[in-house]
């Protein structure tokens, strides 16, 4: 099963377009501790679906957490800590994929030669693996660009 690592934004996406549960499915998904705190706090799963989903899906297993090395990357920009340790993460896994939407842990991923993905090509190769159907990944885009699929996006960011 593929590695995949992934910060908050790509998680909070994915939940708000019902497809974490597929990608968890077909990945083995892992995650810093620094991303469920941004995106499964007690706090948010009382007052987000998408939270609560996320809560669940690492209480089962779906979703592992696992700490990155305490040591910290010499990033050429300033991420968030849950964007950091992500890409810290999936460097030290070395054989991951690691999703995310923010712009610069796009370069900073670029920079370390750490393969990525982003939300909608996510969708994309759901539905060419026939995961999806076509009218599935078309409202998931469509979702995407409504709210949100930006460059820097956080939590606060995205319209609930």
């Amino acid at each position: 099963m593929a590695l995949m690592v992934a910060d908050s934004s790509t998680l909070i996406l994915l939940a708000k377009c019902s497809l974490l549960e597929i990608v968890c499915d077909l990945f083995e998904v892992v995650v810093p501790k620094a991303v469920i705190v941004e995106v499964a706090s007690e706090d948010l799963v009382k007052n987000y679906p998408d939270a609560a989903l996320i809560s669940k899906l690492t209480s089962k297993g779906a979703i592992k957490v696992q700490s990155p090395d305490s040591s910290k990357l010499p990033l050429p920009i300033s991420l968030h800590k849950g964007e950091e340790e992500a890409l810290l993460l999936a460097k030290k896994l070395g054989r991951s994929m690691f999703a995310t939407d923010d712009g610069k842990a796009i370069k900073a991923a670029r920079f370390f030669n750490v393969p990525f993905i982003i939300t909608p090509k996510i969708v994309v190769e759901l539905f060419r693996l026939q995961k999806i159907s076509f009218k599935k990944a078309r409202e998931s885009l469509e979702k995407l660009g409504r709210i949100g699929r930006l460059a820097g996006c956080s939590r606060t960011a995205i319209v609930r």
